[in-house]
């Protein structure tokens, strides 16, 4: 009987143990938990973070591996009737002479991708003095072209771009038909304005190069704003069109776009000529320029 008194005596004691004051001190205290948990929600709260873009506005495409191999004429013809295929986005800036005028181009575009682009061309005058700005923009199926920036010169029309199709091997690009006439196919490409004799240049590169027997590779391989160009040189059958007798290209190995040339007459002085002063091949691009500003902020 004593056995089964202390045995429920030592069952009280132990039920009273874990509801003593001092045991949920050292175990459930309001003040212990509230230490716990607060470094718990400082980490959740943690720093202010950025809202997310209401509309993502820039593109970037994956880097390519440069090529530094040697190419032939076929291949390096090819790239050039088709830059369209080899590359996404391209950011850059050329100085123009042509009949003796000088332009700065800059431009700003993507091909797939948040499709669109930007040109500024700015004309100088024989003080070298800006005389005429011209603003191109297009994307999602609108064109628009303004002088000087200006909202009042906006003019704005639908254009058609389909990057699609197959690539263009020399022997179907240039054709003679039944009658002897010579005819030349042609890739679309985006209506990025004069930026386009650098980043598409077919018609230079059919009337130069279309003849393997008028033009040689006179270098692999040179770098030029860190890329590896390949350069060509060769005579100009209609010298009195062009008003220059000879060329020298440097075209980028990895998209065929015609990084600089140059037009050389019968005493090989320059008369004609794009010089790059910055060309940036599938880097990010801002699409939100390839609108004009105040249709931005509709």
């Amino acid at each position: 009987m004593k056995k089964i008194v202390w045995l429920h005596l030592l069952l009280a004691l132990i039920a009273g143990g874990c509801s003593h004051p001092n045991a949920a001190d050292l175990n459930h205290s309001p003040q212990a938990q509230s230490e716990a948990i607060q470094p718990h929600a400082d980490a959740q709260k943690g720093p202010s973070l950025p809202k997310p873009l209401e509309q993502e506005t820039v593109f970037s495409p994956q880097k390519q591996a440069e090529i530094a191999s040697d190419m032939t004429k076929k291949e390096v013809l090819t790239k050039l009737l088709n830059t369209v295929d080899y590359f996404e986005t391209a950011v850059g800036k050329f100085e123009l002479l042509r009949k003796g005028k000088k332009s700065l181009v800059e431009y700003q575009l993507s091909l797939s991708e948040m499709e669109g682009g930007y040109s500024k061309v700015t004309d100088y005058d024989a003080d070298s003095k800006p005389s005429r700005v011209w603003l191109t923009y297009y994307k999602n199926g609108t064109l628009w072209r303004t002088e000087d920036g200006s909202s009042a010169t906006l003019d704005a029309k639908k254009y058609k771009f389909n990057r699609s199709g197959a690539t263009l091997i020399p022997e179907e690009a240039f054709r003679t038909d039944s009658q002897g006439m010579t005819v030349t196919t042609y890739r679309e490409r985006p209506p990025i304005g004069i930026a386009q004799s650098s980043l598409f240049p077919y018609e230079i590169a059919s009337n130069f190069t279309r003849d393997y027997n008028d033009w040689e590779i006179e270098k692999q391989d040179e770098r030029l704003l860190d890329h590896h160009t390949i350069v060509l040189t060769g005579k100009i059958k209609n010298s009195d069109k062009h008003g220059a007798q000879t060329f020298r290209f440097w075209v980028d190995k990895d998209s065929g776009i015609l990084a600089k040339y140059e037009l050389y007459d019968g005493n090989s002085n320059v008369v004609s000529y794009l010089k790059p002063v910055e060309l940036h091949v599938n880097v990010p691009v801002e699409t939100k320029m390839f609108e004009p500003p105040h249709q931005n902020k509709k």
